[in-house]
């Protein structure tokens, strides 16, 4: 079981810094992603691609997470309050999920999404 705390501060904290690195070394190298810009794909690098893209037009930080998870603690659902401005320069603040999927300590599927509205 993973330890929910721990995989959402570290997911989190590494957003926030930038640290992609960091990052890859918590994710399975196939790792499916969806939500972070459009349709879905796979791996570490386009993992890495693709928060660098969406970085680079929402500057945005996450707070107020709190993490849930299934019994076996291998699904993983992190809420957050983004906060950022957009390319136009527009501040925003609102609430994304954060949906980790994990097999064997290892994040298998990472995915973001803005609940309808938000």
């Amino acid at each position: 079981m993973a330890d929910r705390e721990s995989i959402r501060d570290t997911v989190v904290e590494a957003l926030n810094a930038r640290d992609f690195a960091a990052l890859a070394g918590k994710v399975d190298e196939d790792v499916a992603i969806s939500g972070i810009g459009e349709g879905s794909d796979n791996g570490r690098e386009a993992l890495r691609e693709r928060l660098a893209r969406h970085f680079e037009a929402f500057d945005e930080s996450y707070g107020d997470a709190l993490a849930m998870s299934d019994a076996s603690g291998n699904t993983i659902a992190i809420r957050l309050t983004a906060r950022g401005k957009a390319a136009g320069g527009a501040a925003y603040s609102k609430e994304k999920i954060l949906l980790l999927e994990l097999e064997e300590g290892l994040i298998t599927r990472f995915a973001l999404f803005s609940p309808a509205g938000s």
